[in-house]
């Protein structure tokens, strides 16, 4: 009322141009949507007024298995009357995904929209959609694939998120899917461990891969201190062009799996060079950990050491060969490397022996030490060390085994059969603190 006393002299039209202006300026500036953990990078879209704060949905702290709230969720004038109906989502693999919906508001036409989806808890993605028709409130976003490689059948949860001309929220109830291919024929299976999707291959590598994460349930559950919150996918292939069909540019012909944290998924290519089994019973389980090492501990297992591959192929159930056989030939002949000092073997690394996967087959002989001696519970407890930064991996392998960082060398040595101390690397070495890999994807590689 004060302001229009102010304004009291000047023409009608003037002040309401300003009042326009001033109302106008109010309706669009609702306190900022929270930023998101980006998703591999996206093509990028024009800026856009924030949105209003909305509880989030699937995003969750790292260990916490429930969402705050599935929707529908609204913010600002709570006797506004919102309709939702005709939400529809297509699949288009491998071009991309549409999503649709007409959604009002009692309050005004629809100004701002997007739809939210994630594949995996506490990874969203946002996509800015069309306002096909502002008085019915159709809304529509498509995703293309040049926007991002993205395997056929990952999971989406997705929702909607619009603002009206007066500043009001609302957010849809969640909805759920798959990035389906129905170009070609798929088998599928399910348990309480897994989703496992195959093409070209036979029932029997979903029958196995069920039955290996099945027998592996309990090994998680104790090394870990849980199960993973969500249940993980396994999308395997058995023919190379429907594997490289997904992936944009130059495919690397060595690379033949992905494991990605924001998906919830591992992608296997079975080339035909090894046992369909090594897939169910050493390869997925393999993966599998990986997810376990992203979720429960980001930061304590970086990626392209000794120590991450070591202790993901320590959850294998079937190996190619015998890795703690070749290890103790190199310990018997002299040839075993320094572990704790350092960055350590080199995964992919040719041996003394000539062999390669010199710091898969050793950082699992170290895993396998551990837990032998000290149980699941150590591997537990390590974890939990390793959720924080502040904590080097020796000063936890110190925590745990009450021993120093030279007695747990030499007595992983012993116990392969090598004859005393690990010798000392020169120059003296300075412990190591590794970065957190960003985005958790961890490569298969064939060899």
């Amino acid at each position: 009322m004060s302001k229009r006393r102010l304004l009291a002299v000047v023409p009608v039209l003037v002040m309401v141009m300003l009042l326009m202006a001033v109302w106008r300026a109010s309706a669009q500036d609702p306190t900022p949507y929270p930023t998101q953990t980006p998703y591999p990078t996206q093509t990028s879209y024009p800026t856009q007024t924030p949105y209003p704060t909305f509880t989030p949905i699937g995003q969750q702290t790292e260990g916490t298995a429930e969402p705050q709230s599935t929707g529908p969720i609204q913010t600002g004038d709570m006797s506004v009357q919102w309709v939702a109906d005709d939400q529809l989502y297509e699949s288009r693999y491998p071009e991309g995904m549409t999503f649709s919906i007409k959604i009002t508001s009692s309050a005004g036409l629809i100004e701002q929209a997007r739809v939210v989806w994630t594949h995996a808890p506490g990874r969203q993605n946002t996509l800015p959609a069309e306002i096909v028709n502002p008085e019915t409130g159709e809304l529509l976003a498509e995703w293309e694939h040049t926007s991002g490689n993205r395997p056929p059948w990952l999971g989406i949860e997705y929702w909607w998120e619009v603002t009206d001309a007066q500043g009001n929220g609302y957010s849809t109830v969640h909805v759920t899917g798959a990035y389906e291919d129905n170009t070609r024929e798929w088998l599928y299976g399910e348990s309480e461990d897994i989703i496992v999707y195959a093409n070209a291959l036979p029932q029997s590598v979903i029958d196995d891969t069920i039955s290996a994460m099945r027998s592996q349930r309990e090994t998680y559950r104790a090394a870990w201190g849980g199960l993973l919150p969500f249940k993980p996918r396994a999308i395997l292939f058995g023919d190379r062009a429907v594997w490289e069909e997904w992936q944009e540019g130059v495919v690397n012909q060595a690379v033949i799996g992905t494991t990605n944290l924001s998906w919830g998924a591992t992608v296997q290519l079975h080339t035909g060079s090894s046992p369909l089994s090594d897939i169910s019973f050493g390869t997925v389980p393999h993966e599998i950990a990986h997810l376990y090492q992203a979720w429960f501990a980001p930061t304590g297992f970086p990626s392209g050491t000794w120590w991450i591959e070591g202790n993901a192929t320590f959850f294998e159930l079937e190996r190619q060969y015998d890795y703690e056989g070749r290890v103790r030939n190199l310990a018997a002949n002299g040839e075993l490397p320094v572990l704790l000092q350092g960055t350590g073997p080199n995964p992919s690394g040719l041996g003394p022996d000539g062999i390669g996967r010199l710091g898969y087959d050793v950082g699992y002989t170290f895993f396998k030490w551990l837990v032998q001696n000290y149980g699941l519970e150590a591997h537990h407890e390590l974890v939990e060390l390793l959720q924080s930064s502040d904590i080097t991996r020796n000063e936890a392998l110190e925590t745990v085994t009450g021993l120093t960082v030279e007695e747990i060398e030499t007595e992983w040595r012993e116990w392969l059969g090598a004859e005393g101390p690990a010798p000392t690397l020169a120059p003296t070495w300075t412990p190591q603190v590794f970065p957190s890999p960003t985005p958790f994807i961890f490569p298969t590689e064939e060899g």
